[in-house]
């Protein structure tokens, strides 16, 4: 068992720890973020804030913490069985959790998409692709662009 958890192999996993936690602060602040978006865009445009959508980022946290954990999970049993293989066959498989840090990006870019569409932008550029789309549509346009 001590070749297990030699001092490169403690530095490793604390190291790997340190991973984790900054994916999951990220994420934190990515919806963190978010909340104060919306509540910006509910200020300028004078509609109340209740509990209720308060409530709403809690559980939307709740349901990306959930998911989360379930990758760390994955990448814990992945990482012991790397090490596994290295102390036991001298297979040297780097552990990093991969599902942890794709499913933290993954998070992070929807609310990041989430931030845009609160925007001000958002009813600039959604008017204007309905607007594309009337056009595009329009059969005179096309004939004319035929020419």
């Amino acid at each position: 068992m001590k070749e297990y958890l030699s001092d490169s192999t403690v530095r490793l996993m604390i190291g790997v720890a340190a991973i984790l936690a900054v994916e999951y602060v990220c994420v934190l602040g990515a919806v963190l973020a978010d909340l104060r978006s919306g509540i910006l865009k509910a200020r300028r445009n004078g509609v109340r804030r209740t509990s209720r959508g308060y409530r709403r980022t809690v559980e939307k946290l709740g349901r990306y913490y959930i998911m989360l954990m379930a990758m760390t999970f994955i990448d814990v049993m992945i990482i012991v069985a790397s090490l596994y293989l290295k102390g036991v066959a001298g297979w040297n498989v780097p552990p990093f959790p991969w599902f942890s840090t794709i499913g933290a990006i993954g998070l992070s870019v929807i609310e990041l998409k989430s931030i845009c569409e609160t925007s001000d932008e958002k009813g600039d550029y959604s008017e204007l692709l309905k607007l594309l789309k009337r056009l595009m549509r329009d059969a005179d346009l096309r004939d004319l662009l035929k020419r």
